[in-house]
């Protein structure tokens, strides 16, 4: 069951589709275009580019890239990418150049699936000729990279199983792990953060508590810094679920001056057609504020009518 904004659109011809979007380039009617594209699903979006290149000898996206800018043009070649080249992207953006992005890495890592993973692996080589774990171990460090490369190759337990006796074994371990001359490797201890299901992550939270009187992630905070810190703190808020997660990237995005307008774009694009309904409501719960309000105060012109659009949905009530 989706819990997304974005549903499939009925009585949607790929056809009339295409023809109407080329008519509104044409005529540099944005708007018109935005709503054409907002207003149906992923796999439809996919099902305009052939008939589109047929008819006029054009790539959708460049054409879209010549008739939009700024913001804008973000939002909409995002939504025309599929969900797994999406990924790519950012994370080649994250990886490219001077500096590293590592934040966007976290955010990608620890939040897909085994399978989403696998089809980011396969795609990210057969796009740039290089594998993701070379581009990320190249430009990554530390007990980070060790982790991110375990994330990496997507083989997390999924299961909604936890044994009581191992989630009190893996939390004993954490503990002894920050004792001095313990013997014990930190990283073999905590590494269970990003192997684990999230229901075994939070037992292993709770015991940690029981056994030491400090939260979990407190003991991170103290711990750890920098990319190691914040990677274990995004592993441990996923254990209570990604809508929650990501309504904390949301807000993360648009605290204090200016908007991150990328890591905003990536969520509310990336999560529309899987979970952005549920990441509305725990917005208003966790932040006390309407997502919908949010993004009329941090965004304007057409930018901001296509995020609020994404976030309205395209299903009639």
């Amino acid at each position: 069951m989706s819990f997304g904004t974005i549903h499939v659109a009925g009585n949607f011809d790929d056809e009339v589709a295409s023809e109407s979007l080329e008519r509104a380039m044409r005529n540099k009617e944005k708007q018109r275009v935005v709503d054409i594209l907002v207003h149906i699903c992923n796999s439809q979006r996919q099902m305009i580019r052939t008939p589109y290149k047929v008819r006029y000898g054009k790539d959708l996206e460049d054409e879209l890239k010549k008739t939009l800018n700024g913001e804008l043009e973000e939002v909409i070649v995002a939504l025309v990418q599929t969900p797994t080249k999406l990924d790519v992207l950012e994370l080649h953006r994250a990886v490219k150049g001077l500096g590293t992005n590592e934040k966007v890495l976290i955010e990608i890592l620890v939040s897909r699936t085994n399978e989403e993973m696998e089809a980011i692996r396969n795609c990210y080589f057969t796009t740039y000729g290089k594998s993701l774990e070379d581009a990320v171990s190249s430009d990554t460090s530390g007990d980070f990279r060790r982790l991110l490369l375990i994330l990496i190759q997507g083989r997390k337990d999924e299961t909604e199983r936890t044994v009581i006796f191992r989630a009190q074994e893996d939390a004993q371990h954490m503990v002894k792990s920050l004792e001095k001359k313990s013997g014990i490797d930190k990283f073999d201890a905590f590494k269970v953060l990003g192997t684990s299901n999230a229901h075994h992550v939070r037992h292993v939270s709770s015991e940690f508590e029981r056994l030491t009187g400090t939260p979990l992630e407190k003991a991170i905070e103290k711990e750890y810094s920098g990319d190691m810190r914040n990677l274990l703190q995004a592993l441990l808020l996923v254990s209570h679920g990604k809508p929650r997660f990501f309504a904390n990237q949301i807000h993360l995005a648009t605290k204090g001056l200016g908007t991150r307008d990328k890591d905003l774009i990536r969520v509310l694009v990336g999560r529309s057609e899987i979970d952005l309904a549920q990441i509305v409501e725990l917005y208003h719960v966790f932040y006390k504020k309407s997502l919908y309000e949010l993004i009329k105060e941090e965004c304007k012109g057409g930018y901001r009518d296509a995020l609020m659009t994404i976030i309205k949905g395209n299903r009639i009530h």
